[in-house]
């Protein structure tokens, strides 16, 4: 049988894991774990048990989450033990599955919050069938978080290779990608950049999709260099309703058959309740979700747009609202610039003033004051930062995206 997971120096096949799931009578519905095969046949054995599920980070302090039970956590308690005769069995029953799965969100605006959520609302955009088999993921998300249990469900419920680069290094990925011979992967912007500067193309990966945060012109080209022969992919997705619409470059299209379940209101996308999981934290108009993304319309009639930036992060600064997106894209054009994060500091004067942190490509050297004659002309004087600062590396949230 063909290998389910690749971990280090670790592989696991799919025989290996029918039999697990068939001689297993417990399973813990609240987990924490670092283990990724523990992680998987866990949250397998919930499902096809129809279950209720619990899934945590592996590094989570319990003190960002309120409403848990710490005592019931990595706790086992028994199940119905089932025998399955083929793979496919055991695909067709974590598919019909009615087990509840409550995850949470990275906190990247604020603390956690929970989510539930059903195998149809995270398989929405799983694709099975013959043209989807034989692929090798690379798995590069947190597995508890909504990104992460897409690419699994895609790659299982199509008896596919996952190989786990989750929080590697970039020499170590570099390494999987030639060793593993990776035909998919799916990542966020950041993670991309951590993989600059190009110094060898893998030519075996043929799709590349990006999410979780706004991508950049310059990005895409770099992609397209260290993966020649891949489609690129830009999807819209969040842990309150999943993956939703996909682009090729930065504008997304509505599909026809969901045209209805989206508004537009003072620029923010709201998306219709019955594409959501269910929590007791979602902000409505009517029956329509906040999501606190602003788009603009690049083609209203034909339900095409892009994103502008979180509502909840523009910067005031003297009286002036900042995006920091619309910063970010600008000193990411700069060549040797490798990362930007652009953030408002409080100011007793100023309300805020604006922020930059840059990561600067290895070998290469800039000066504040190269950055600020590049800024000059580019920006409007009131959104170039008044501090500049060069670091070594970025914090990171549990989905790998960049801290703010």
């Amino acid at each position: 049988m063909s290998v389910f997971l690749k971990d280090l120096d670790k592989v696991y096949r799919y025989e290996d894991l029918l039999y697990r799931i068939n001689h297993s009578s417990v399973y813990k519905p609240c987990i924490q774990t670092s283990d990724l095969y523990d992680f998987f046949t866990n949250f397998l054995l919930g499902l096809v048990s129809d279950s209720p599920l619990v899934l945590l980070d592996a590094d989570l302090n319990f003190s960002e989450l309120s409403g848990l039970n710490v005592r019931e956590i990595n706790i086992e308690k028994s199940v119905v033990k089932k025998q399955y005769a083929t793979l496919e069995d055991l695909v067709k029953a974590v598919q019909t599955s009615l087990s509840e799965i409550t995850i949470f969100t990275s906190g990247t605006t604020g603390q956690p919050k929970q989510v539930r959520h059903t195998v149809p609302t995270l398989t929405r955009s799983v694709r099975i069938g013959a043209g989807y088999r034989g692929q090798v993921w690379g798995f590069a998300y947190n597995p508890t978080h909504m990104a992460g249990l897409q690419v699994f469900f895609q790659a299982f419920e199509n008896l596919n290779t996952l190989v786990n680069i989750f929080n590697r290094s970039r020499s170590e990925v570099n390494a999987v990608l030639e060793s593993a011979a990776i035909t998919h992967l799916s990542a966020t912007p950041t993670f991309y950049r951590l993989l600059l500067p190009v110094e060898k193309a893998f030519e075996k990966v043929q799709r590349v999709t990006l999410g979780g945060e706004k991508s950049d012109r310059k990005l895409y080209d770099f992609i397209r260099q260290l993966f020649p022969c891949a489609k690129i992919n830009n999807v819209y997705a969040s842990t309150e309703a999943g993956s939703l619409f996909a682009a090729r470059g930065e504008n997304f299209q509505i599909p026809e058959n969901l045209s209805g379940k989206f508004r537009v209101e003072n620029s923010e996308l709201l998306i219709h309740k019955s594409l959501l999981g269910e929590s007791e934290s979602f902000q409505y108009s009517g029956d329509y979700y906040r999501t606190g993304d602003l788009i603009e319309w690049v083609d209203e009639s034909k339900g095409i747009f892009r994103f502008k930036s979180r509502k909840n992060e523009l910067v005031n600064t003297g009286g002036y609202k900042v995006n920091p997106e619309e910063v970010e894209a600008v000193l990411l054009q700069l060549e040797g610039v490798q990362q930007a994060v652009v953030y408002g500091k409080p100011n007793s004067v100023l309300g805020n003033v604006l922020c930059a942190e840059l990561k600067v490509l290895p070998g290469m050297e800039l000066t504040e004051l190269q950055i600020r004659r590049y800024l000059q002309g580019k920006l409007q004087d009131f959104k170039i930062p008044r501090r500049i600062k060069f670091v070594e590396q970025f914090l990171l949230t549990r989905t790998g995206k960049i801290k703010r």
